[in-house]
């Protein structure tokens, strides 16, 4: 994905539901909370917005809302941001801390490969063993600790909000390079919510990125697996996108399963429009 802002076009109705009319919003790839630069016009109407909106909130404030006011990451709200965190101390009880100071960790979740890239049945739920681990600023954390003071998080856990929204970022990525009707889309009853189990369309990626300076997130599509038929010519193609946020850290690398691609005529043009 291009750096800077970029504006796609609108594909004349909601990407999620199919809704058409006025009511149309802009809807950001990446969320602006997490830095989102990257639009598609008109792209979602009012009902799907607010089911959007909810998990999106969930992982900005929930999971990662210190961690964002720390690193005083763009907000709709940031003439209300405090200036101060409020860090939990097992023996002091809660301490004020100046944000600029505090060295808070993103929270992030470690997966193993998505269910269906594995022949994993849609009903497992394989949630349950994705891991915790903390991304933060190390230097922060070390005249942190230098200062006789020992970091501590406070968050909520929110696994599915937090698959959801990468669901909802893959998807919208595809939607920059493709249209609608050039694919079978997997992925929109998970960001809708009638789907839950967002660990079969959603992994990580091994072994461990290293940092990419410079960068608020990382987006593409990096594969399209193809599975033969008689004549050995790809007729069906699983669309994946990876998404990587905050790449200038240490932070995971995932996909998403976004949708599915049949015929050969097909095939063709999805590859010219991705590889032009």
């Amino acid at each position: 994905m291009s750096h800077g802002p970029t504006y796609t076009p609108s594909k004349g109705a909601c990407i999620y539901c199919g809704a058409a009319g006025p009511e149309l919003s802009d809807e950001h790839i990446v969320p602006l909370s997490l830095g989102g630069v990257h639009v598609i016009r008109k792209a979602s109407c009012t009902a799907c917005a607010n089911i959007t909106k909810k998990f999106e909130q969930q992982v900005a404030r929930e999971l990662w809302g210190d961690a964002r006011v720390a690193f005083d990451l763009p907000s709709r709200r940031r003439k209300k941001r405090s200036n101060s965190i409020c860090m939990p101390d097992p023996v002091h009880g809660p301490v004020s801390i100046a944000a600029a100071e505090y060295p808070a960790g993103f929270v992030f979740y470690k997966m193993d490969p998505a269910g269906i890239l594995r022949g994993v049945p849609e009903n497992i739920d394989t949630s349950s063993l994705w891991k915790l681990i903390v991304i933060d600023d190390e230097k922060r954390r070390e005249a942190f600790i230098a200062r006789g003071r020992t970091p501590t998080l406070k968050f909520r856990h929110v696994p599915e909000d937090f698959g959801r929204l990468l669901v909802k970022i893959g998807y919208g990525h595809v939607l920059a390079q493709l249209d609608p009707m050039d694919f079978v889309e997997l992925c929109v009853p998970y960001i809708l919510g009638t789907k839950t189990n967002v660990s079969y369309i959603v992994g990580g990626v091994e072994p461990e990125p290293s940092p990419l300076p410079g960068l608020g997130y990382s987006l593409n599509i990096y594969s399209v697996v193809a599975r033969p038929n008689h004549l050995l010519l790809p007729n069906h193609l699983l669309l994946i996108a990876e998404v990587r946020l905050f790449p200038s850290t240490h932070a995971p690398t995932y996909h998403v399963v976004v949708g599915e691609v049949h015929g050969h005529e097909r095939i063709d043009l999805v590859l010219r429009k991705l590889n032009p």
